[in-house]
Formats: structure tokens, sequence, C-alpha cells
């Protein structure tokens, strides 16, 4: 006689669920127990997984033996079989076999950019004896069609695998895992790597191999008209242990010629080499450009991983940088950069004997980052600032040459001079004095002259200690008068003074400041300064005011300067609807109100009504030359 069981379990959750009903029996001598396993699915994240038929199982009580018959999962994109019964105990064999794997069952864990597709289809064998220690077994794997798509700023990159093998060995005592991935249309990636003894020493032993892998499979990721092109290379040989590798060998990059955007020089040939020798190695390259060449060497060692150094030195002279469309110039290197566990470092020379600097005119609607801003992450709490786990410490000088020109804000002045780049536990720090020997500044209709230009660095690289000074031009200033403006002090604070030589009045000096010329005596003049000072004033304010029209749904909303003389207003203009703008200005000297508003009729043709001291009703026609 036997005792019969009966269960059925069910689990109902996200992202796993599934259900199952077990059936079995308990024999006479209560020796073993057999039954099946029938009706069994599971819910997972890739898919359903479902049970193709019963599963047969015995358990021997007396080995301690369970044996499960074969059967098969099944899976819309994959099918996993047991093709023969699996014996679990001290001793036992099993064997799986992977008869469909489709990539897309991956696609839910990439994110929208990346696309695979093909599959694999594999085995998996083991076998084990009680006290013979390590057991045997073999993993096989084989890729048919496998075929990877990455979006890339807007371009596809494909990656066509026209071979991909894997294997995994586990046999007296030794770990080996070889494999062979070929990109159709490029080169291949070979391996074989053998780890002896795993129960004592692991000594390790193998090659890895690159064959002309091309730069060229990532020209379809790039923009329009950009290039790459180069030769990879590798023969590299494993050995001394787990845990202390030893690498011998090559490495090399060959024939590398970069044309793109996204490079800040432009690379015709390139070639660089690393040299394998145990737990050490040396870097040797050459990096020639369309102007200038950059030579590099390095070396590395980790003979102790907690202690592990690296350093490479870069020099170089006239190497042409260009950061569209603002930075053009040329760099002369010799710095050393240096790494281990505890810290990097950074140190040597920059000359920078040539350099055109354009910095565009920012739209009037710019704000500046405030100091107080807080950046949130999705869930609207503070992102904390990353910080480098290995501190940075550099102690760079950038010398300024005698041909670098600035233009920048109505600035276009020529720089030169020495800083010391200074950062450490204290933080980033500039010591050294940046001249401007010559330039001109136009703002306000003004053309001045920089007649000495000078900052100071002493710490904080944002708060430059400032002296500069700088003139009307005498050519278009009247009497011979030398007139200007001197700013001194910190940046955060700067002092700005007028100046005039003969010396006069302060509103004489803005007078031949801002017009070239003197104050008459009839008080028209002074008017006039008054309308021009007010106009300065309010040609500051376009931002604040714009921000305010948009708030009453106002669009173009300016607060502007009309008029000369006794005639100037303050005029305050924007569209109230699409093509209606409203005007309405009152007068600086007379406080007298004008309303104008012009309509829209067509393209170039607009209806315009003034109302104030006088009326009027226009039509006016726009032509463009």
């Amino acid at each position: 006689m036997s005792a019969s069981t009966a269960s059925s379990w069910w689990c109902r959750g996200t992202p796993l669920a599934g259900q199952l009903t077990l059936n079995g029996s308990l024999a006479q001598d209560k020796r073993s127990w057999s039954g099946t396993l029938t009706n069994t699915d599971f819910t997972t994240p890739v898919g359903e997984w479902r049970l193709t038929r019963p599963i047969a199982l015995n358990y021997g009580v007396a080995k301690q033996q369970m044996a499960i018959g074969p059967h098969c999962w099944a899976n819309p994109h994959a099918r996993l079989c047991v093709p023969q019964t699996i014996e679990v105990g001290e001793s036992g064999h099993a064997s799986l076999v992977l008869e469909r794997f489709d990539l897309a069952m991956l696609q839910p864990f990439l994110g929208p950019d990346t696309h695979l597709s093909g599959g694999f289809t594999g085995r998996a064998q083991a076998t084990w004896q009680a006290g013979q220690g390590l057991p045997q077994a073999r993993i096989t794997l084989k890729g048919d069609g496998v075929n990877i798509t990455q979006n890339v700023q807007g371009n596809k990159l494909p990656i066509t695998l026209s071979q991909a093998t894997l294997e995994a060995t586990l046999a007296q005592g030794q770990a080996r895992l070889t494999w062979l991935l070929g990109i159709a249309g490029n080169g291949q990636l070979r391996g074989d790597v053998r780890v002896a003894n795993l129960l004592g020493a692991r000594n390790l032993s193998g090659n890895i191999d690159i064959d002309r892998f091309s730069l060229a499979l990532l020209n379809p990721a790039l923009m329009k008209g950009e290039k790459v092109q180069g030769m990879l290379n590798a023969a590299l040989r494993l050995g001394g242990t787990t845990l202390h590798p030893q690498l011998y060998g090559r490495l090399a990059l060959e024939g590398v010629d970069i044309d793109g955007q996204f490079m800040p020089i432009d690379v015709t040939d390139a070639n660089l080499a690393i040299n394998f020798v145990g737990m050490s190695s040396t870097l040797q390259g050459v990096i020639k450009t369309s102007q200038g060449q950059l030579n590099l060497s390095g070396n590395a060692d980790w003979r102790n991983l907690n202690a592990w150094r690296a350093s490479i030195a870069a020099s170089g002279t006239r190497l042409r940088v260009t950061v569209p469309p603002m930075v053009r110039l040329d760099v002369s290197p010799n710095i050393v950069f240096d790494a281990s566990p505890n810290q990097l470092s950074l140190n040597g020379r920059v000359d920078i004997p040539w350099a055109r600097i354009t910095v565009q005119e920012l739209p009037e609607s710019a704000v500046g980052v405030s100091s107080d801003e807080v950046m949130l992450n999705n869930a609207h709490q503070p992102i904390k600032p990353v910080t480098a786990s290995i501190p940075l410490h550099t102690d760079l000088t950038i010398a300024i040459g005698n041909n670098v020109r600035l233009s920048a804000f109505g600035l276009k002045a020529a720089l030169k001079g020495e800083l010391k780049v200074i950062q450490n536990q204290n933080g980033l720090g500039l010591n050294g004095q940046i001249m401007i020997p010559q330039g001109r500044f136009a703002a306000y209709g003004q053309d001045l002259l920089i007649r000495q230009g000078e900052l100071l660095f002493a710490g904080p690289p944002g708060n430059p200690l400032l002296n500069i000074e700088a003139i009307r031009n005498p050519e278009s200033t009247a009497n011979d008068v030398t007139v200007g403006v001197r700013v001194t002090g910190l940046a955060d604070q700067p002092k700005l003074e007028v100046f005039s030589d003969p010396a006069m009045s302060q509103q004489q000096a803005l007078s031949y400041l801002l017009r070239g010329q003197g104050l008459d005596s009839t008080g028209a003049d002074s008017n006039a300064m008054t309308s021009m000072l007010i106009g300065l004033g309010v040609a500051q304010s376009g931002k604040l005011v714009g921000k305010i029209g948009e708030t009453f749904g106002v669009s173009n909303l300016t607060l502007d300067s009309q008029g000369v003389g006794d005639s100037s207003q303050v005029v305050v203009s924007g569209y109230v609807l699409p093509g209606l703008q409203v005007k309405y200005g009152v007068g600086i000297f007379d406080s007298l109100a004008t309303l104008t508003l012009r309509y829209r009729l067509m393209p170039n043709l607009y209806l315009e009504a003034v109302s104030g001291v006088n009326q009027a009703l226009d039509l006016l026609y726009q032509f463009e030359f």
C-alpha cells in the first residue's frame, strides 16, 4: 500500500507569478517517493514559461537521491529542455539543451536606443562523484544571426556578428573559457583563458587576440561629413595567478584618422602601442594632426594591486585645437598625469602662443545661473554633487603668448600673461597675471580704447583683482580732451570712476565720455545728457521687463527711450494680440503722454493711430531693401 497526496500552489505578484500542481505517493516501505509535476507555468518579466509535459519525480531516501525526468520549458522567445533524467545527490549528472533563445527576450531590460535580434542555441552537461572533488562540466553557446543596433544621437550603429561561439569547461580541477566573436566585414576577437589548480594556487594561462578590428565600424554613428578609420590589433598572453595576474604581449592602434566636430584636434595619423611585461606596461604613441604633433609616453605597474600606479606624459609644439564656433588656439603642452589608488595628479606647463577666442553674443533674455541654484532629480529631491573617489591634485602653468586675441561682448583685446593652476584639498586656485596690452571696447555706441589692463589672480579663480583703464577714442573727442573710465578692485566689488585730462567736473567728463563734447551753458545739453543717461539705464532693464510682460500675457514687452533733447520719452510697448501693438510714451521733461496703436493689415501694411497733444491716423507701408 502507499499513501498518495496531491497539492496545488499558486503565487500572484509582480513581477513574478506562477502556479504548479504536484501529485505523489510514498512507497509502503517508506524508502522512496514518486510523483509528477503538472500544470505548471510562471509569469516573468521576459514572458510566460510553461511546462510542456509532466515531470516525473523520484526520491530515494536511503541514497538521498532525486531523479528528475525529461521535460521542456517553453517561452514565446525560448525553449529549454532536459533531454534525459537528471540525477541529483552526492553523485549525479545533469544535462540541458537550449533549443532556442531569441535575443528579443532581453529587449525589456534595454533602453529604447538599443535593439537586439538573432538568437543562441546551446548545451550544458555536468557530472559529479562523491569524494571526487570538483564536478566535470561543459557549456557551449552558438549564435545565429546576432545583430546589435545602437542609436547614437539619431544615427544607427549596426553590428552584425558573423560568428559567435563560447565554450566553458570544468575538468580535472581546471577551468577553461574559449570564445570567438567575428564581426561581419571586420575583424575577430578570440580568447582562450585557463585556470589550473582551482583548489590551490589557481594558475592563470591563455591568450587573447584581436585581429584587424577596424574603427570604420563606428562611421554609421557619426554625423554627415565625419569619419574615423584605424586598425586595432592585439596579441596578449596571460600568466601568474588569479590573485596576481600577469599579462604579456602588445596592443596596438595604428593608422588612426579622425575627422569630426566631436574632436578638438584634427587627427590625420595616430599610432599608439602598449607593451605588457608581466605586471607592468609601457606606452608609446604619436598623434599627428593637420598642424602639430603630440608625443605620448607612459608606464604602469600593478605588482601590488593595492598600490598600483600609472603615468602618462604628453608633449607637443603648436598643436591646433578647435572648439567651434568659439575657440581656435595653438597649444604646446608638456604635462605629466600620474594616477594611484590614493591620488590623481596633473603637473607641467601649457604654452598658448596663438589663439582666437570669439564669445557669441547672448540674447537679451539670457540670465546667469543663480549661486543658490538647486538641481532636483525625478523625485524632486536635491541632487547631491558627485565627488571624485580619488582626489585630484594639479600644479599646472599656463603661459599666454603674444598672439592671443579675445572678442567677447563688445570687447576686442590682446591677452598676455602667465597663470599657475593649483588644485588640492583646499579646492581650485589661480595665481598669476593676465595683461591686456591693447584692445577696444564698444558699448552704448561708444568706442573705448583700453590703455591699460591687468587682472591679478591670487586664490579663487572667480574673483581677480582688476586694474583696467579705457579711454574714449581721441579721434572722436573734441578739444583734445582725454576722458575714460577706470575699473579697480576685486571683480565681485569693482570700483568704477570717470577721469579726464584736463581735470573737469564729473558732469562735463561724462558728457565728453558719452557724447565726445562738453556741455554748453544754455541747458539744452543738460537735457540731452539726462535723456542719454535714462536711455542707458533703460537699456539694462530689458530682461526684467520682458519677464513681467510674459506674466501678464503681453508678448515682446519692452522699455525704451525715444527722441532727443527736450522731446525725449520713455516708451513701453508690447503686443496684446497677434498683429496689434500698443505703445505708451511719457515725456521726460514735459510729462506729456502719447498712446499709439499699430495694427498689421498685411505683412508690410500697417494702420497706426496716435493720440497725444495731437491726433493722427496713418497708413504705413514698410519697404525692405
